[in-house]
């Protein structure tokens, strides 16, 4: 009987085998805290996104309504009924507070609407003519204010300046 040599070697030994396994496993593990690094990157960097889209929105909102703020009366200053800090009310309703972490957007005749969640500070400033002064005594007095929130590490402000001073005080 006579034996026809084998013909092929195309085909992987048990040994080319393992040592494949084993240097996909050494890659794997060199490689492991690199992807894990980056997706908790990706994480955080999706979480401060989010944050700062709300807080742009609150801060854009609270512009508006302080650039469309009502006149004072006597037809002088701002028509504003409560100014803290961490609230503004005008005469028309309209206006902002912080509500534990929560700020909301006051609307006359409504229930408040949440404007941004997760607040952890809300400060307002209310400045004089002059750009220096506080005039939080006054606000009625105040052309422009100064609305700064901060989330986590992260703080945005805005200045808005009401519209009803254009105009008054001309002769």
């Amino acid at each position: 009987m006579t034996r026809k040599p084998y013909q092929s070697r195309d085909a992987f030994t048990l040994l080319e085998l393992l040592v494949t396994v084993l240097l996909m496993g050494i890659i794997s593990a060199v490689l492991l805290p690199v992807i894990s690094s980056a997706s908790e990157a990706y994480s955080i960097t999706q979480d401060v996104r989010a944050r700062s889209e709300h807080i742009a929105h609150a801060l854009d909102r609270a512009a508006r309504i302080i650039r469309q703020a009502p006149i004072g009366t006597d037809d002088e200053g701002l028509g504003v009924v409560n100014a803290s800090v961490s609230t503004l009310e005008l005469s028309d309703g309209t206006g902002f507070e912080l509500n534990g972490s929560t700020l909301e957007m006051l609307v006359p005749g409504r229930a408040n609407t949440t404007l941004c969640q997760d607040v952890d500070d809300l400060v307002i400033q209310y400045i004089a003519e002059d750009g220096v002064t506080n005039t939080l005594a006054s606000p009625v007095n105040a052309h422009r204010i100064v609305v700064t929130i901060t989330s986590g590490d992260l703080t945005m402000s805005v200045v808005a300046h009401p519209r009803v001073w254009i105009g008054q005080g001309a002769s």
